[in-house]
């Protein structure tokens, strides 16, 4: 078996999760967002630490929070001693995804039918 990657996060020297799986098959993210939106005129900071074990197809969560100007975040490669996730939430069964893909293409189609040529 290949050896498992993960990572060691920290918030201002706080440590906050050490996410990954031991298995081979898997994802794992450490997203950081900053996001201005022009329309709303909204502002947002944010951590988010997930993943996707691929063996059994469940998305999961290890953290996620608002940030602040000035925190400091590190975050550290790790092989070991991972931390079970916070939240975990079994794959959508495929009746689910086609629901969901007819859902968003009837959305796109009425949104876009001025742009259609059908």
């Amino acid at each position: 078996m290949k050896k498992a990657f993960g990572f060691k996060v920290a918030v201002n020297d706080q440590l906050i999760c050490r996410a990954g799986f031991e298995n081979e098959h898997s994802i794992v993210t450490c997203i950081l967002d900053s996001v201005r939106r022009k329309n709303e005129n909204s502002e947002e900071l944010s951590i988010h630490i997930s993943g996707l074990n691929s063996d059994t197809h469940h998305q999961v969560d290890w953290f996620k929070d608002s940030l602040k100007e000035g925190d400091k975040i590190s975050i550290e490669v790790i092989s070991d001693g991972f931390d079970p996730p916070a939240t975990e939430r079994k794959a959508f069964k495929d009746k689910d995804l086609i629901a969901h893909k007819l859902k968003t293409y009837y959305k796109l189609k009425e949104e876009l039918k001025e742009h259609l040529n059908e």
